[in-house]
């Protein structure tokens, strides 16, 4: 049974009504009188009564959307590991890991759907976002990050760092955007062009994990680095 079946109707409709909020209005602008009210609730202490409170919610969706999504990918992961024998996972295979489980729902469940749009907002919250990076919610990503260092060892630990980085960011801001398409358009949204976008989406992004590092870039990156390695000698004692 998985973690949606499992909550009540009041939670579920609760919780769905909150993701829709979060993902439309953003986070901090989202009350818990507007997430009572969209969900029809007449009782004002529902969100109190079922979650406890508004970070409670938050837990509650993203245990509902990030943690089965890891869990996929964390499958598929393996699958992929064990087929590759050893061997690097390639650029494609580390693009289609991050991305599959959040396709796999869009594309089988029914829409509209808010929770790319949701995750975008959750990435603006920084301290929130944070809060979830030291909890490993999203462990599956720093496995991926690992394979892709292990793909390209001649980059500097730093660009891999930061090109994984913009990978999910772009990923997720593209998919949201996908999202919104559906819910504008209704019946007038091209399950095909849907398609299309998140394959040129895997392009883009495979690309951008292999682009080669211009001289310019590896200039500033060499000044990084520097400063980096000086930091030890800069914090001597007085």
């Amino acid at each position: 049974m998985d973690i949606e079946t499992e909550l009540s109707d009041t939670k579920m409709g609760l919780l769905l009504a909150a993701e829709r909020l979060f993902a439309t209005n953003g986070i901090a602008a989202t009350t818990i009188r507007q997430i009572n009210t969209e969900a029809g609730q007449k009782n004002s202490s529902a969100i109190h009564y079922h979650f406890g409170s508004r970070d409670a919610i938050l837990d509650a969706i993203v245990a509902v959307r990030v943690t089965p999504a890891n869990t996929e990918r964390e499958r598929l992961l393996a699958e992929a590991r064990a087929e590759a024998d050893g061997q690097p996972l390639s650029p494609e295979t580390i693009i289609d890991l991050l991305m599959k489980p959040g396709i796999s729902r869009f594309l089988d469940t029914q829409g509209p759907h808010f929770s790319q749009r949701f995750l975008i907002q959750l990435r603006m919250d920084i301290d929130t976002w944070r809060r979830y990076e030291r909890e490993h919610l999203a462990w599956t990503l720093n496995d991926l990050q690992a394979e892709l260092r292990r793909a390209r060892p001649f980059l500097p630990a730093s660009v891999v760092r930061g090109r994984f980085r913009n990978a999910v960011n772009f990923s997720m801001f593209e998919m949201a955007e996908i999202e919104s398409a559906e819910e504008r358009l209704g019946g007038r949204f091209s399950r095909e062009e849907a398609i299309f976008r998140i394959e040129e989406l895997k392009s883009i992004l495979v690309a951008m994990l292999d682009a080669p590092i211009p001289p310019r870039t590896a200039v500033a990156l060499e000044k990084v680095m520097a400063s980096e390695r000086d930091v030890p000698r800069k914090q001597t004692p007085d």
